[in-house]
């Protein structure tokens, strides 16, 4: 009897640490995915948006509560509207998507190509203002 008795408390002892190991094993993953979801978000955000693009016309633009950025070339409006939203914590109402394309370039003699890139003209609300140093 005494032997079976130690049997049944070895095998009640592994069965409460495998409980205690799966419970640990779900906090641990529930704080990891939380702990990704934060630090994914800001790095999403900010590689969705590259730089304001600036010249005479956009400048103009901001006057119309419109700004320009360049934008990565595989994001789509709604990824854009969100990134904007939140790095610069302003209300956005309209966001319009240009894909310009890349021009020839001389050098003498040599030709080359300038890439093309994606640019996003974005109408905030009304108030809003985001300041990019113009």
């Amino acid at each position: 009897m005494a032997i079976i008795d130690k049997i049944k408390k070895v095998v009640a002892k592994e069965e409460k640490d495998a409980k205690a190991e799966v419970n640990v094993s779900k906090k641990d993953t529930a704080e990891r995915k939380t702990r990704e979801d934060s630090k994914q978000k800001g790095v999403v955000y900010h590689n969705i948006i590259k730089e304001p693009y600036i010249t005479e016309k956009t400048s103009m633009m901001g006057q119309e509560n419109k700004y320009v950025f360049k934008v990565s070339k595989n994001v789509n409006k709604i990824d854009i509207k969100k990134a904007v939203e939140n790095i610069f914590e302003v209300s956005v109402v309209n966001v319009a998507v240009v894909n310009t394309a890349g021009r020839k370039v001389r050098l003498g003699r040599h030709e080359g190509r300038k890439p093309g890139f994606k640019k996003a003209i974005i109408t905030l609300k009304e108030g809003d203002k985001i300041d990019i140093g113009i």
